[in-house]
Order: structure tokens, then C-alpha cells, then sequence
């Protein structure tokens, strides 16, 4: 199997340089091979000048597109899906570090079928220096912050009791900085709908068509990435996403898509300050009734 890693990349110099530099360090057998396809959104930070130094070792094919108004990561995705020729195509965002067994465990996880969404764990990093020059020679977790949070939707999957594909919801949590699926079905869902511009929710929907075309989402441990940093919630984001979830609303005529209004208070920044997984929580009861299932309330 052939797997191609699709990465965005936006004035983010220093994280892409270890995501890549996590990437070069990949360990795969006989039967497996990879290339990484860096779609540079228009940057400005010398993130060309970057890869071009990267030493030896990562078959890496750079992609540089001119900002503009329909720049954004659902347009640089589709870019570097145009550029793949894997089997197995791996979303990666570049602000992510991953360890040597991430694309065998992805590729791994996809042996049990040919209709899976592999969605990856996403462990939270603290604020804290980086050791780039160990990492330029070996991938070790000393050289990384520690650990600070855990994926995000764990808890949601404990509180119900249930793996990924049972809930209702499930759509929603195809997070595009670790997910894989194979290349063909991407291409027969249209990939990702470039009308989503800014941030939010171009991920998800395209978790909602597949998993309408009869795809099933897997929820795996193993293929897991360390995110290093986190912007906070701000009013530019949060208009984005009002009006990506607006352009959602009126593609899908499905109400289950407005439910996904549970998560504003988590988004908006003058708002209560509420946690995802509260907002979670609702999101899933909310589909669980409309579904008419029976088990409506989670596990104590």
C-alpha cells in the first residue's frame, strides 16, 4: 500500500518544520511506502526556504498556491489530493508531531475493511521549548512539552459507551489534523467542498457525506499526534464558523446538521465558557432523540 499524507500549511514555519521532521522518521515495512504532499497556502514566513533545507529522506513534493479570497484549508487540501497517488490518503495538519509507527498504525487500522474513516487520537502539548536539533537525528518524546490534555473525544465515547461508529454523531468528529481513508473514496465524495473558507467544519462535513455513501467511522488509539500549540477561541473564528455552519445548514437539509449549534458556547468567545465535552454531550442526546433511539441518556 501507497500512502500519501496531505498537509496545509499557512505561516506555520517552525511547527511544519517538526511535523515533517517527525514524518522523516517514519518506520514501514516492505510493504508500504509514503509520500508527503505540503500544500503551502500563500505563506510568507519562509516556509519555502524551509523545506527546501530539510535534510534527505522524506519523499516530499511542496505545493505553493497564491493567497487569495478562496484560499483556505478545504481549497489547499483538495491541492494536494490532486498531487496524491497513494492508496490510503492520511490528513494531517501541520501544526501536529507524530511518532514512527503513524502511518503503519494508520495503515494497520484500515486491514479490517475497506470502508472505514480512520480517525486518529489528538494529544494536547504544553506551552514549553522544543528540542529541534535532537529531533533533526531521532523522534523522542523528551524533546516534545509534555502532555497536557488527552482527545478530546474520549470522554464522549466513555460517557455513552460505545465505540465511534455507534454514535449518532459520529460524522463530526472526522478531524482533518488525523484522519485516513482511502483515496478513492475521497474522489467518488468530490473531496473536501472548497466553500468552506476560514476556519471550522469543512472537516465534518465531508465526514457527513462519506458517512452517507456508507463509510464507517473508527475511532483508532494507536496512529495518535501531539499537537503543539492551540489558538484560542477569538470573534474571527467563531464568525467563521457561524457562517461555515450556515453554509452547512443549507447544503444538507438534515437537522441533525443545525444540532451542531450545541458547540457556540464553547466557541464563542463572549460566551458562558463552556466545555466541549458539556457541548458534546448535548450534541449527541440532541441526534439520539431525533433519531428516536431509546438510550437517550449517557452512562454515570
Amino acid at each position: 500500500m501507497r500512502i500519501s499524507v496531505v498537509i496545509p500549511a499557512y505561516c506555520v514555519r517552525d511547527a511544519l518544520e517538526l511535523c515533517l521532521l517527525s514524518l522523516a522518521r517514519q518506520s514501514l515495512d516492505a510493504e508500504h511506502s509514503a509520500e508527503v504532499i505540503v500544500v503551502d497556502d500563500g505563506s510568507t514566513d519562509g516556509t519555502d526556504r524551509m523545506v527546501a533545507a530539510l535534510p534527505a529522506g522524506l519523499d516530499l513534493c511542496y505545493v505553493y498556491e497564491p493567497r487569495s479570497p478562496a484560499s483556505g484549508r478545504a481549497r489547499a487540501r483538495n491541492l494536494g489530493l490532486a498531487q496524491a497517488a497513494g492508496d490510503l490518503v492520511v490528513l494531517l495538519d501541520a501544526d501536529q508531531v507524530v511518532a514512527p509507527t503513524f502511518l503503519a498504525e494508520h495503515a494497520r487500522a484500515h486491514a479490517q475493511g475497506d470502508d472505514l474513516v480512520v480517525v486518529g487520537r489528538r494529544f494536547q502539548l504544553a506551552d514549553g521549548p522544543v528540542d529541534r536539533e535532537r529531533l533533526r537525528y531521532e523522534f523522542s518524546f523528551e524533546a516534545l512539552p509534555p502532555v497536557i490534555r488527552g482527545d478530546e473525544r474520549e470522554p464522549v465515547l466513555e460517557a455513552f459507551d460505545c465505540d465511534l461508529a455507534g454514535l449518532e454523531t459520529a460524522w463530526h468528529y472526522l478531524w482533518a489534523c488525523n484522519a485516513s481513508v482511502r483515496r478513492s473514496h475521497l474522489t467518488a465524495a468530490g473531496g473536501f467542498d472548497e466553500a468552506f473558507v476560514g476556519w471550522g467544519l469543512e472537516d465534518a462535513e465531508l465526514g457527513f457525506r462519506l458517512t452517507r455513501r456508507g463509510l464507517h467511522l473508527h475511532y483508532a488509539t494507536e496512529p495518535a499526534v501531539y499537537h503543539l500549540h492551540r489558538a484560542p477561541a477569538s470573534p474571527v473564528r467563531h464568525r467563521q464558523w457561524r457562517r461555515n455552519l450556515a453554509y452547512f445548514t443549507a447544503k444538507h437539509d438534515d437537522l441533525v446538521v443545525v444540532l451542531q449549534r450545541a458547540f457556540e458556547p464553547a466557541i464563542d468567545p463572549a460566551g458562558p465558557g463552556q466545555g466541549r465535552h458539556e457541548c458534546a454531550l448535548r450534541f449527541e442526546l440532541a441526534a439520539r432523540a431525533l433519531a428516536g433511539r431509546h438510550r437517550a441518556a449517557p452512562v454515570a
